[in-house]
């Protein structure tokens, strides 16, 4: 079986459509999760995410053994910020890689970062999250 990477064309051919949905602090409200600020922004927008998208991570920490919390890391990333990450980790790439073609480096760059023109985490549909202990330790 073979990954499907999100430079894929079958990817960028599926219709997005604004759903209405608010973008929400994460870190307030009536369960609020764990952020952790390593990717923070002054604006705090990494924290935000979609309103079904956080229910639904609070439903999957009432799930966790006890002790164990959900971390969020970084929800929504304005465009620029998903360009300059494609961006940098493409130039990366290059510089491994100097002998890819121009589609081997933008493959393999999709594999870890979403290209801008579709990136779930510009839309506040996709989270970076890890988990962590009673004492705020990451786990491995």
């Amino acid at each position: 079986m073979s990954m499907i990477v999100m430079s894929d064309p079958r990817v960028a051919a599926i219709p997005v459509r604004e759903c209405g949905e608010p973008l929400v602090d994460v870190r307030t409200g009536p369960v609020p999760l764990l952020v952790d600020d390593r990717r923070s922004d002054p604006d705090g927008a990494f924290a935000h995410l979609r309103e079904r998208v956080r229910d639904q991570l609070v439903a999957a920490q009432d799930r966790l053994p006890g002790g164990l919390r959900l971390l969020v890391v970084e929800g929504y990333r304005p465009p620029e910020l998903q360009t300059q990450y494609f961006e940098r980790y493409t130039r990366r790439l290059r510089s491994e890689h100097p002998r890819w073609t121009e589609q081997q480096v933008r493959d393999a760059a999709s594999r870890y970062v979403s290209p801008p023109e579709i990136a779930p985490h510009s839309a506040g549909a996709a989270v970076d999250l890890t988990l962590v202990d009673a004492d705020g330790r990451e786990l491995d």
